[in-house]
């Protein structure tokens, strides 16, 4: 239980939950044009430029947009200032790079459509975060010690297979540090950060299918993939000035 005294210097930047994932995690492309449907009022796609600047090691596909599919077995789970624990679950999400503008200015942040849990208590979290999650208790997951599948009828196969060990891909730890992006159940504009510490990397294959809002997106021979475990925290949800302009 966090303090009261630590409480009145806590700023809404600080984690508000921490935990440990084994994720595996792949690179994936959404078609352009049918991304540009789908992304919510003031997100956009970055640039090639820009895509080029921040990252430069991932491939580009004429017509299509990279991002990170991400597939989390969660253990630890705990709010700090409750310190109460959540049982352990499966915790599935995209995270799109995308531009987020207002007014003025730009921010290159990675958005969440959605996450998919087989979690009933972590889907009404979403409403404290401000997280679209999907309740899908009939989730079949299968795993040993070097491989993961998982599988929502109508919505998303995949499987992983770890392979000789390697660092994580730079795309992966650079759209994980960004801001994340997401739409609230509220339709609000909601801004928050996830850092992570990774302690074991290793390198993956992936066989990927995601259907999503009319589209298929399947895994390439382009789509790097790692297995990871790892610490990570997050914030809580903030709107944008908040967010991005906390002194004012």
């Amino acid at each position: 239980m966090t303090k009261l005294s630590e409480l009145k210097n806590r700023t809404p930047h600080d984690p508000i939950l921490t935990g440990n994932n084994a994720s595996y995690m792949s690179i994936a492309y959404y078609p352009i044009e049918e991304l540009n449907k789908i992304l919510p009022k003031g997100m956009s796609i970055p640039s090639d430029e820009l895509m080029a600047e921040k990252f430069p090691t991932v491939k580009k596909i004429e017509g299509m947009h990279p991002f990170v599919m991400l597939f989390s077995h969660c253990e630890n789970v705990h709010d700090v200032l409750s310190n109460i624990e959540l049982r352990t679950y499966q915790e599935l999400m995209p995270y799109i790079p995308v531009i987020y503008t207002h007014k003025d200015e730009r921010q290159l942040c990675s958005y969440v459509p959605v996450l998919y849990l087989e979690f009933l208590i972590g889907v009404i979290g979403g409403f404290y975060l401000g997280l679209r999650k999907q309740y899908h208790p009939k989730m079949k997951v299968g795993s040993t010690d070097t491989s993961k599948s998982y599988s929502i009828k109508n919505t998303l196969d995949v499987s992983f297979e770890q392979t000789e060990g390697q660092e994580l891909d730079p795309f992966f730890s650079q759209v994980l540090h960004n801001p994340t992006a997401t739409i609230s159940y509220f339709n609000s504009h909601c801004f928050y950060t996830t850092t992570v510490s990774p302690v074991k990397t290793t390198g993956a294959s992936a066989n990927c299918e995601w259907r999503y809002k009319g589209s298929v997106i399947k895994s390439n021979k382009d789509s790097a993939a790692n297995y990871s475990e790892y610490s990570f925290t997050t914030s809580q949800a903030m709107n944008y000035q908040k967010y991005f302009h906390p002194s004012y």
